[in-house]
């Protein structure tokens, strides 16, 4: 059933980021045959031709800030309308186990997360061409083996994923309980927001300070800390966010599944 209600949610989504990752990789294809840096690179003076190639270089950039910031949006937008606005009625009603309706949301949200990044960087291998992005990758790689070792090309995906998990779960947990208040629930959901932000905040403070006291210490005092001593300081922030989740997620889940009120 979990399958189904995922895929559900990704034919809901894709007819609305399938155009825009479409949209975007055709004007990283336009920037690829315009060279809009050329106008940043020369001192030709501006007409029409460098106009036009500053607006798109411009609506280009847009795009992929709008893209993450969709993706966000969407992500909070299905989870607040699917589950506790009017469609969730009938998402109630189905023969499914409220973690089920958690955990599809998530899953859909970090697929598009993924996919967003994904089709960003595909994006700028259009532009710049596969030739020279792929001539420069080995810098970058080879910046990530030098501060983090080779450790660091598993460790900092999962960390980055990590912290993507926790942080929409913090706000399902937050909008969860924004809607246990009776009026203004969307502006209790934005302090119930702030509220949990603070105290993930004040939970990682007391956890590097006291755990983690000497390793912070040895960060701050290196000139130039090691990969180890990185890799382990961000494994143990990722610890604490994989257990906060589980929390959100537990919370998340109590809530609909007992104090649930879509009147």
């Amino acid at each position: 059933m979990l399958g189904r209600l995922m895929k559900y949610e990704i034919q809901s989504t894709a007819r609305l980021f399938i155009p825009l990752y479409a949209v975007l990789l055709v004007f990283a294809l336009l920037n690829r045959f315009l060279n809009p840096f050329e106008v940043m690179e020369t001192s030709v003076s501006f007409n029409l031709q460098s106009i036009f190639q500053a607006l798109s270089v411009t609506v280009y950039f847009i795009l992929i800030v709008a893209i993450f910031v969709m993706t966000l949006f969407i992500a909070i937008q299905r989870f607040y309308k699917n589950l506790l606005g009017d469609e969730g009625y009938l998402m109630f009603t189905l023969p499914v186990k409220t973690w089920q309706n958690v955990t599809s949301k998530l899953l859909t949200a970090i697929m598009w997360y993924i996919l967003s990044a994904i089709a960003v960087i595909s994006s700028i291998i259009v532009m710049v061409g596969p030739k020279d992005f792929f001539e420069f990758l080995p810098n970058i790689t080879e910046a990530i083996r030098r501060g983090f070792g080779d450790a660091g090309f598993i460790i900092l995906p999962l960390f980055v994923l990590v912290q993507l998990i926790h942080g929409t779960l913090m706000i399902y947990d937050a909008i969860a309980l924004g809607h246990l208040f009776g009026k203004q629930r969307l502006l209790a959901s934005f302090g119930m927001y702030i509220a949990l932000y603070f105290i993930t905040q004040i939970i990682l403070v007391i956890v590097i300070f006291s755990l983690g006291g000497t390793i912070f210490a040895s960060l701050i005092h290196s000139a130039e800390p090691t990969g180890t001593q990185l890799l382990t300081f961000l494994g143990m922030i990722g610890i604490v966010a994989a257990l906060l989740s589980v929390a959100h997620f537990a919370i998340t889940n109590y809530i609909l599944k007992n104090k649930l009120n879509l009147e």
